[in-house]
């Protein structure tokens, strides 16, 4: 990256630049931080006419629909602005040609994997219908995870748009692009060719010294193949065929380099692919907040308290950086070293101060300015960057302009011979008095802005006796603020504040960097932060995170080895760890050692607990044998002899602990009876591979051929079982907890599912798609868990299909445990480690139970009532109370709407042209109407204005969506308008303005005209919500949450969105906003501070496809009410005092003086969870 030139600008929308990452005839590539300090990559493409801009939209919205595999991600595209920009996702890391000129060519498996990333991302660009056209080693970034493609900036949709002007690197140019044919898909397999070839290599294998030559040498082209093994010889050769129409697919490259030929397809095949290619790492450069903080760390404490003065001096008031003089810093050792420190690593710059502002341009003494020391920020985006800086920049937001004007006034007047008529006066001066002395936070006022601001308020004094006595008030607050002991007693009081705020927000992110490999520590250190600085965002967000992080616990053996064999119990609470003829027991809750014993031996391959954690199984070189954990004492002789060589699989016992199987095979376990020693065995002899907890049926599913096999242990004879699958199909088997249902994999060449089926009649109870399914079945009394080999944790409620979690987790926990009675999942790693994440979400049902299917729901305002569509019918709820109102309304329904004091709900069906107006106190239709547009056949969304007497009702037909009507609910009287629009509605709160459909439209709601959509307002398709006094309201949509004015003239900030919004809410104070997001999340943002808060609620989902949900705060705010489509409602604790007492109580401790000596050796010990 070099440094920004004089003619960039500092930021583009809600993206401050840090440097160029390069330019060309295409445009200009940034590094560049958005405002939650996420690192983005900005390209500004060159726009020369109308047509060039409306095809840069057309391939930015293809560009965006290519899947995050092996690519990076388009995050968002502004076209809709003077200058147009497309920002996508930042890869860390060099790009290939500087990965192979520095450590040479690829060979073998790091070829391979190379290939395999490359190929995984051309299939996700051409599933998207998108070709890439500039595939280079330029554009390939070894990542720190894998091989990334990037620069989408000459990517085009695939069809007309393929054809037109050559773009790209002619030496990775196909041959039919060169002779004016157009790029197809099949251009980008011959470009990923000459990638494969480049690796293997180290040379371009078309040299391209000039255009013409690389024209000549592509259309001449023959490949030099030595070197490469197949399948990759075979396959590159395919790809560089002379006729497009021969040359293999991106997928179908990809499936022959895994060897899965009619294999996955789509999202699968590619996770595969990004998977197999995740261990070709390049190194990772850190982004500018990490070079500032480490820095920050290496600073003295005294220079850390001025280091807040230093910087904000150097932010003007809009946000962008500044020059400032020596002169207007403290004059002080510690300032000096600060600058020198940031300067030294590139961040703080040096200049000239003749050009710092206009006031220096005018001052008498322009000689002395034009030689004197200047300082800004050398990378603007630092402000984002760093979250240091950016939460100095939002607490003293408003204060930012005000002491701006203040410098600048002060340096006039003391240029100008510190004349009077320069002194601020009126309300300048009361509002600059007012921030000095009550307002000011992070900056001490120099002396000559002191001496500016008494003169100032002097003169005031003597020039009106009335305004004297308001300027005199303040002017002693000002004084007071300095401190009745001195400026140097208010500074060390200030430094012992920012000492605080700045360990609360250092703790904060420790806590963030350690919620997954210490989760105590890190609900500990939030509450520790939160009680040193309980106003800040960062405080209160660390506080909600510890109460919503997924990991609770986490354990591991102090004396692991990688030959310790290791066994858990059933539940996961009790953990045996053998190692060299020694047996300890740890209680994994207490992280406490109960019981050790020896003897056992050294050749110990497999262990197993009994579920009462009394009795020990171990398999060593030559049988199996059973020790009483409480005597260390062998229990019997030895059995299941002649095992042989180790074999993969887990050893366990069944629920009763009778019952112990042993592996043998591949996958393949034995069923043995431990009280007589006997091996299990179905009516033909074939040993079982599965048994239910009272022996009465068993499966067999790796002797023999056909299909698997059920059995009735009992009569000793074969059921009937085909549904069942082949044998080889079947690679894991296990019965339920009640012995009434079966779970299994199911391994097909195309597809692998987890199914669990009840007994004997087979019916399908889930039927999942699992990806490359791992061997890795878990179960509980009301849980199946399974865990792919990819990385993600599926768990399905027994009784029905229901996920109920779905998450990828650090990697596969071999064995888990699901623990019904604590409702934690434990999860083993196989290194000694055992970690405990919470699952009491997956316990939460909905409130009308009994209900096979939903039509979704809505909470009222206060979060007071609820309004749920069950199947043909409608429930309303009192939340309150947890009481239905009323009976359930027939009638099938799935739009709702409540009025403003929640007295009424509104009730529409998409299908359906009826629409009712219930009364919520006793659940009485009070009005029944169809809409009145004839075309219509369903109701898409429904709004009451803020009055309650005209409720907006948007309807769909055949056709699509149609104008909206607005019903006037007192006459029955209907307004047409002019606008087209379904789905989400919302009044402004004065009732002067409708906001209406996904991509928002704007409605005079006096006479239903349409009014005109802003500039940048219609990139934006998510959902919205005004603030309660009108004041702002929030878009979701384009990665990001987009704050306006109420006018919906123009947009006043941005929030660092994190995931897809499904639904937004304000708290009735105005100051925080809720977003339900895709993988039922719940996050929260402080909207003074532009801070994210943090993450309240956890659904267990991966992000993914968003799910519809409703939230409302409580009258108090200290509450927030959500509700999913299935009805499943929850209560999240706001009041941070209520969720401090929750987190302690979460994490059962309090910090060690160990704990307490390396995280805050500055603070005098308190107790943080007494």
């Amino acid at each position: 990256m070099v440094p920004l030139a004089p003619s960039d600008p500092q930021r583009l929308g809600r993206y401050w630049l840090a440097g160029r990452l390069g330019a060309g005839g295409q445009g200009v590539v940034y590094e560049a931080y958005g405002e939650g300090g996420e690192r983005v990559a900005v390209k500004v493409p060159r726009v020369d006419d109308p047509a060039s801009r409306s095809r840069l939209a057309a391939e930015a919205a293809a560009a965006q629909r290519v899947a995050s595999f092996c690519t990076a991600r388009v995050v968002e595209a502004r076209l809709d602005v003077a200058e147009p920009y497309i920002v996508s996702e930042f890869v860390p890391g060099p790009n290939l040609r500087q990965v192979i000129g520095a450590t040479g060519p690829y060979e073998g498996d790091a070829l391979r994997r190379l290939a395999v990333g490359v190929a995984t991302a051309l299939a996700a660009i051409h599933q998207a219908g998108v070709v890439h056209r500039d595939l280079k080693p330029d554009n390939i970034i070894l990542g720190p995870d894998g091989p990334r493609v990037i620069d989408f900036g000459v990517a085009r949709q695939v069809g007309p748009t393929t054809t037109g002007p050559i773009m790209g690197t002619p030496g990775y140019m196909a041959p039919e692009v060169l002779t004016g044919r157009g790029a197809t898909a099949a251009a980008d397999v011959w470009a990923w060719a000459l990638v494969v070839l480049f690796s293997a290599s180290g040379r371009d294998a078309v040299q391209s010294q000039d255009p013409m030559t690389a024209i000549g040498g592509v259309l001449g082209f023959r490949p030099d193949l030595h070197g490469l093994a197949e399948p990759l010889s075979g396959l590159v050769a395919a790809a560089l065929s002379r006729d497009p129409a021969r040359r293999p697919s991106a997928r179908g490259i990809l499936l022959g380099l895994l060897g899965l030929l009619g294999g996955p397809d789509g999202d699968d095949l590619l996770t595969e692919g990004g998977a197999e290619a995740a261990s070709l790492k390049g190194p990772a450069d850190p982004d500018l907040g990490t070079i500032a903080e480490e820095l920050f760390d290496e600073l003295s404490e005294r220079e850390r308290a001025v280091a807040p003065e230093v910087f904000l001096r150097m932010v003007d008031g809009d946000g962008t950086i500044r020059r400032v003089s020596r002169s207007e810093l403290l004059d002080s050792a510690d300032v000096d070293a600060l600058l020198a420190l940031y300067g030294a690593a590139g961040l703080i710059a040096e200049a000239d101060s003749e050009a710092d502002s206009e006031a220096d341009s005018e001052a008498d003494s322009e000689a002395e300015a034009a030689v004197a020391s200047a300082y800004t920020l050398a990378r603007p985006a630092l402000i984002q960057a760093w979250p240091r800086l950016r939460q100095w920049v939002a607490d003293n937001r408003e204060g930012l302009p005000v002491h701006r004007r203040l410098t600048e006034a002060a340096r006039f007047w003391d240029g100008h011979g510190r004349k009077p008529g320069d002194l601020l006066h009126g309300s300048n001066l009361d509002r600059t008095l007012r921030w000095a002395a009550t307002e000011r936070r992070d900056i001490t006022l120099l002396e000559l802005e002191r001496e500016f601001l008494d003169a100032a308020a002097g003169q005031s004094r003597r020039q009106s006796r009335r305004r004297g006595l308001l300027a005199a008030t303040l002017a002693v607050l000002l004084v007071a603020a300095l401190g009745g002991l001195g400026l140097a007693e208010y500074r060390r009081g200030v430094s012992d504040r920012q000492r605080d705020e700045a360990t609360a927000r250092s703790l904060a992110l420790r806590a963030a960097g350690l919620r997954e490999s210490d989760p105590g520590l890190a609900m500990l250190l939030s509450v520790a932060a939160w009680r040193l600085a309980p106003a800040r965002p960062e405080s209160r967000g660390a506080l909600y995170e510890s109460l919503s992080q997924l990991m609770i616990d986490s354990f591991t053996d102090p004396h692991a080895s990688p030959d310790t064999v290791y066994a858990l119990t059933r539940d996961g609470r009790a953990l045996a760890a053998v190692l060299g003829g020694q047996v300890r027991l740890w209680d994994v809750r207490e992280h406490r050692q109960t019981r050790a014993f020896s003897g056992v031996g050294t050749t110990i391959r497999k262990a197993a607990l009994s579920p009462d954690g009394r009795t020990l199984a171990l398999q060593d070189d030559r049988n199996v044998r059973l020790w009483d954990v409480t005597t260390g004492r062998p229990a019997g002789g030895g059995f299941a002899a002649g095992v042989g060589e180790f074999q993969p699989g887990e050893m366990t016992f069944d629920r009763t602990g009778r019952l112990l199987a042993v592996p043998e095979g591949d996958y393949a376990a034995r069923w043995w009876d431990v009280t007589g020693r006997t091996r299990l065995r179905a009516g033909s002899g074939a040993p079982l591979d599965a048994v239910n907890a009272d022996r009465s049926l068993g499966v067999v599913s790796s002797t023999g051929g056909g299909r698997a096999e059920l059995w009735d242990l009992r009569k000793g004879r074969r059921v009937p079982a085909p549904w069942l699958p082949l044998k080889h199909r079947l690679d894991d088997v296990e019965f339920g907890e009640d012995g009434r249902t079966l779970a299994f994999v199911v391994n097909r060449p195309s597809e692998r599912k987890v199914q669990v089926r009840r007994l004997p009649s087979g019916d399908l109870v889930t039927d999942y798609l699992a990806g490359v399914a791992g061997r890795r079945i878990a179960s509980s009394a009301r849980f199946t868990a399974h865990w792919s080999l990819l990385g993600e944790l599926a768990v399905h409620r027994s009784g029905d299909r229901h996920i109920v979690m779905e998450r990828r987790l650090p990697e596969a926990p071999d064995p888990l445990r699901i623990d019904e009675a604590d409702r934690v999942l434990r999860v083993a790693t196989g290194r000694g480690r055992i970690d405990t994440l919470d699952i009491s979400p997956m316990f939460d049902s909905p409130v009308a139970a009994g209900v096979s299917s939903y039509g979704g729901a809505l909470l009222g305002p206060g979060g007071r009532t609820l309004a749920i569509g069950t199947g043909d019918e409608t429930r309303l709820w009192d939340v309150r109370d947890a009481r239905q109102v009323g009976a359930p309304l027939a009638g099938r329904a799935n739009v709702f709407a409540f009025s403003p004091d929640g007295g009424r709900v509104a009730i529409g069906d998409r299908t359906g042209r009826r629409v009712r107006v219930v009364e919520m106190s006793s659940g009485r239709p009070l009005t029944v109407f169809e809409v009145a547009t004839r075309r219509a056949t369903g109701v898409d969304g429904l709004a009451f204005s803020p009055d309650g007497g005209t409720l907006a009702v948007a309807v769909s037909g055949r056709d699509g969506i149609l104008p909206l009507e607005l019903r006037n609910l007192k006459t029955g009287a209907v307004t047409r308008t002019d606008v087209a629009a379904g789905g989400s509605m919302a009044f402004r709160p004065d009732g002067g303005l409708l906001v209406a459909g996904s991509v928002p439209e704007l409605v005079d709601p006096a006479d239903g005209s349409r009014r005109p959509r802003p500039e940048g307002l219609g990139s934006l398709s998510g959902p919205y919500a005004f603030r309660p006094d009108g004041g702002l309201v929030a878009f979701s949509g384009s990665g990001r949450i987009s704050l306006w004015n109420p006018a919906l003239t123009s947009a006043v900030g941005d929030l660092p969105a994190v995931g897809e919004s499904t639904f937004l809410a304000w708290s009735p104070d105005g100051r925080t906003l809720a977003s339900y997001e895709s993988g039922d999340r719940i996050r929260l943002w402080d909207v003074p501070s532009r801070q994210l808060l943090g993450v309240v609620f956890d659904g267990l989902a991966e992000p993914g496809f968003p799910r519809s949900a409703s939230m409302a705060f409580s009258a108090d705010g200290g509450t927030l009410y959500s509700v999913t489509a299935e009805g499943v409602m929850r209560r999240h604790l706001l009041d941070e005092g209520r969720v401090m007492v929750a987190v302690c109580a979460r994490t059962g401790r309090t910090m060690t003086p160990r704990e307490w000596r390396l995280h805050l050796p500055e603070i005098q010990r308190f107790e943080v969870c007494g």
